[in-house]
């Protein structure tokens, strides 16, 4: 085998492998479905040979090789515009490298031919020095935000993302074609270099800026919902306060239909109080603040707008749960279904939530229109401003995945129905 083949075999590997990398900075990935990725790669990375072996470095390959990376994108979770831009840019900064490498050699030894193979090793190693500086921005930025990445960007932001490598992929390609110099080629192909990693860091700066503001929304929401609490407690107080200080009468009339023997009366009578005791804005009582506090403030809304509303809760006093996560959990699950359970005739919504041997197990059961029958991978949000309403479904369920739990959802006969179960061990 000829070395610049055998070269070119190695070297392009790994380019393929630092690809998968920038991708993967992008894109978040599953552990589960990592053998599914490994096979995608390596088709890529077959793809990419057999095209340089067939076209060479032309057009032809160019296109060929952003279209396998589209596909590739398809093994990761994410909409479809995120999977574009994520291919988009990885793309234009494999081709912005290949450009300023091959410049730059030209321009050190113009005298000189450079070998394909040498060329792809430079590359490599210009892209191996950008996927550094994207991993290490990536690690700054989930420092500061929550480490979630599967954040949704407000329309504004998106058409920004999408402009910049959009202009750097029109540029490079008249480039490519055009007849410019040697040095203002060098010069233009490192810009649009440049230019996709400040793409790529504008990307993480946003996600990070939004997770924060949607963090910050959970927060005032529990505040809420600590506030909302804080007032049933104290109704329940003045109720007890006002039975303590007419029990004295109570006692007394309770003693009288005792002795009249009316039984049926004082069983009334009881029932009577009873009922002032009981607090009509406390729907849930177990001791645990946090699940009391979201969950009387969410059934509360729930009561208002539903016809049904059922809550079985069974839960300890202590249980250990970052309060975060059960905002999210508990918060998009109850607001899913009162969403889609309002939008139909029978208005029905059940909660269950138990602790069994270790096991949390979490049932939400809502009625539902327009979903087919089956398991269900995504909901869309009905409102227009989507974006600004809560972490969604797949925010859940890896909060779900974070405790080593799992997660289903499945719609049948006209009912949405979403099983979770998390380890008590793991929270």
């Amino acid at each position: 085998m000829n070395r610049n083949v055998l070269v070119i075999v190695i070297v392009n590997l790994l380019r393929v492998l630092l690809l998968k990398t920038m991708v993967e900075q992008i894109l978040p990935a599953r552990k589960a479905e990592e053998r599914r990725r490994q096979a995608g790669i390596a088709l890529y990375y077959l793809l990419t040979l057999v095209l340089y072996g067939i076209f060479g470095m032309t057009a032809f390959y160019e296109a060929g090789s952003g279209l396998g990376l589209f596909l590739f994108t398809f093994l990761y979770p994410g909409s479809l515009i995120k999977r574009f831009w994520a291919s988009l840019v990885v793309f234009c900064m494999d081709l912005a490298s290949g450009m300023t490498v091959s410049c730059g050699l030209a321009q050190i030894g113009e005298d000189a031919v450079w070998d394909s193979g040498m060329v792809w090793a430079v590359q490599t190693l210009l892209l191996l020095l950008c996927t550094v500086i994207m991993k290490v921005r990536w690690k700054a930025g989930a420092e500061e935000g929550s480490g979630e990445e599967d954040v949704v960007l407000e329309k504004r932001q998106v058409s920004i993302l999408f402009f910049l490598p959009a202009v750097s992929g029109v540029v490079l390609c008249v480039l490519q074609n055009g007849t410019t110099g040697g040095t203002e080629r060098l010069l233009i192909s490192a810009a649009m270099l440049f230019l996709n990693l400040c793409t790529f860091s504008l990307y993480q700066t946003m996600t990070v800026e939004n997770q924060n503001i949607r963090e910050n929304e959970i927060y005032r929401q529990q505040t809420y919902a600590y506030q909302n609490q804080l007032e049933v407690i104290m109704e329940s107080q003045n109720r007890i306060r006002a039975l303590k200080h007419d029990l004295k009468n109570h006692i007394l009339a309770l003693r009288a239909l005792l002795r009249k023997q009316d039984w049926e009366e004082a069983d009334r009578y009881l029932n009577a109080m009873q009922d002032f005791m009981g607090n009509p804005q406390e729907y849930v009582s177990t001791g645990n603040d946090q699940v009391d506090s979201l969950l009387n403030d969410k059934l509360r809304k729930a009561k208002n707008l539903l016809n049904t509303v059922e809550v079985n809760v069974t839960i300890p006093e202590k249980l250990i749960l970052h309060s975060f996560d059960l905002n999210v959990v508990l918060g998009n699950l109850l607001d899913n279904a009162m969403e889609a359970a309002g939008r139909t005739q029978k208005k029905e919504l059940k909660l269950d939530m138990k602790l069994e041997k270790g096991v949390l197990f979490l049932t939400v059961r809502n009625s539902c229109q327009g979903i087919a029958d089956g398991n269900v991978r995504r909901l869309e949000t009905t409102k227009k401003d989507g974006a600004d309403h809560g972490l969604g479904l797949g925010n859940v369920r890896r909060i779900v995945e974070k405790y080593h739990g799992d997660m289903e959802v499945r719609s049948e006969n006209g009912y949405l129905e979403t099983d979770i179960m998390m380890y008590r061990k793991e929270l």
